[in-house]
């Protein structure tokens, strides 16, 4: 799984004092920041070397040993550190007049011949974000993004009141374990995986499905017309053997459309066209490659090996595939009958949120096509693609969420500039008569952006 970012703005501190810390991570963008030179954990403070964490910003260092400052500058910015001082200078390349000075309780160290700078202070005096996630012990640095809201959406609640069981009942008074893929049939039902149960929602009113066999549980859910299918997780036979597969409810029988054994082979996403075609994202264990799937009547075919961090996928109204790469922060476009994968939005190992004509994602986790628009969950930002045919890509704008301050995000409604958005792998966005749906297992609830 892909490193990610947990709470933003939080200290970056931990119970040790004055050690190296070799087992905390520095990650810039999402991009792990290699040196040969540890944090030092001084003071409850975390440290780091200077120059491997500014270059990895896209940072210019220059080092004046006669006074011991170090001149870090990008394009807008330059800021003067120096050793053993608490105050840190800055000012912006257009107005170099006009100075301005930071206090820093706890100033630059020079140890064993290299300057260790206080994290902090000067990414967010370079305008980054910086987060601690104490969890995978990562310091995270979120840097040089641009975002374009669209028009006056908000982000409202629309089903689930956050009480954690499956319970029956209207939309504002039902409840979920833990609501995660979601699709919507052509009457306009709306259908969740939750913890493994089929739930539907229409006309205001929620249903649990009933369907045999009864070991069969849902992980990932499509529809086709009216008709329901879904991945399974894995699940024993008669022999203690385990398989999944993707199976379609006929009747309150899950049918199996395909089923292999689950040691071999993982399917991460999948989608069907307008013709019935269903595709996946599938790694094979045994080969260790990821592929592009066709399935039907039992037989798989692989139409196109691509790399292991291609995780989510989306069908266009033309049978060809959108498919993000959650670890590279890109999307391609693969074109079925030509067998031809572009890239269509993004650049392969640079990923930050940048919205307009040339966009770059940050960890793309559910992709939806909705005529000429691409809609992509990226991370905790709700993005779309302005699209103009053969995977084209216009440019992209921001339609709901921001970055979250706290150590366990809830999802907030509001306006698309304040809303925040719980970050979660299982999360999945559809998207129906221009009404976003999200799926949100932190807090066990969907919104809707409208």
């Amino acid at each position: 799984m892909k490193k990610y970012i947990a709470a933003m703005l939080i200290a970056v501190t931990t119970l040790n004092t004055n050690v190296y810390a070799d087992n905390i991570k520095v990650l810039v963008n999402n991009q792990q920041v290699e040196s040969e030179l540890s944090p030092q954990i001084i003071n409850n403070v975390t440290y780091v070397p200077l120059r491997p964490v500014a270059e990895a910003m896209g940072c210019e260092v220059t080092w004046v040993a006669g006074n011991k400052t170090a001149n870090i500058k990008n394009l807008t910015t330059i800021i003067a550190m120096q050793v053993d001082n608490k105050k840190v200078t800055k000012v912006k390349r257009t107005d170099r007049e006009n100075q301005s000075i930071i206090e820093c309780d706890n100033p630059p160290k020079m140890i064993d011949g290299s300057v260790y700078i206080p994290l902090r202070t000067m990414a967010e005096a370079m305008g980054a974000t910086v987060a601690w996630d104490g969890t995978s012990k990562t310091v995270v640095i979120v840097y040089d993004t641009t975002i374009k809201y669209a028009g006056n959406k908000a982000l409202v609640k629309f089903a689930g009141n956050g009480g954690r069981r499956r319970y029956d009942s209207t939309t504002d008074k039902m409840e979920f374990l833990s609501p995660e893929s979601i699709a919507i049939s052509d009457n306009g039902t709306i259908i969740i995986s939750d913890s493994g149960a089929i739930r539907r929602i229409a006309d205001g009113k929620s249903s649990t499905d009933e369907f045999e066999p009864s070991y069969i549980s849902s992980a990932k859910v499509r529809t086709y017309g009216n008709d329901i299918y879904f991945t399974t997780n894995a699940f024993e036979d008669e022999n203690k053997e385990k398989y999944y597969g993707i199976v379609k409810l006929s009747n309150g029988i899950a049918e199996g459309i395909y089923i292999t054994e689950a040691v071999y082979s993982k399917i991460t996403d999948f989608d069907i066209d307008n013709n019935g075609n269903i595709y996946a994202l599938i790694y094979n264990a045994g080969v260790g490659k990821n592929y592009i799937a066709r399935f039907s009547s039992q037989d798989m075919t692989f139409l196109q090996e691509i790399d292991e961090g291609f995780q989510c996928m989306s069908a266009d109204d033309n049978g060809n595939l959108y498919i993000g790469n959650t670890v590279k922060g890109s999307i391609y476009y693969y074109n079925v009958k030509e067998k031809n994968l572009k890239l269509v939005a993004g650049v392969d190992d640079n990923t930050r949120f940048v919205d307009g004509e040339n966009p770059m994602f940050f960890e793309p986790r559910s992709l939806y096509v909705n005529g000429d628009s691409l809609y992509v969950l990226d991370y905790n930002l709700i993005r779309r693609i302005q699209l103009n045919g053969g995977g084209v890509a216009l440019y992209s704008e921001t339609v709901a969420g921001k970055i979250s301050s706290e150590i366990k995000p809830q999802t907030k409604a509001g306006s698309a500039k304040e809303a925040e958005i719980s970050a979660s792998y299982l999360a999945e966005i559809t998207v129906n008569k221009d009404k976003i749906y999200l799926t949100d297992p932190v807090n066990d609830v969907v919104w809707c952006v409208e």
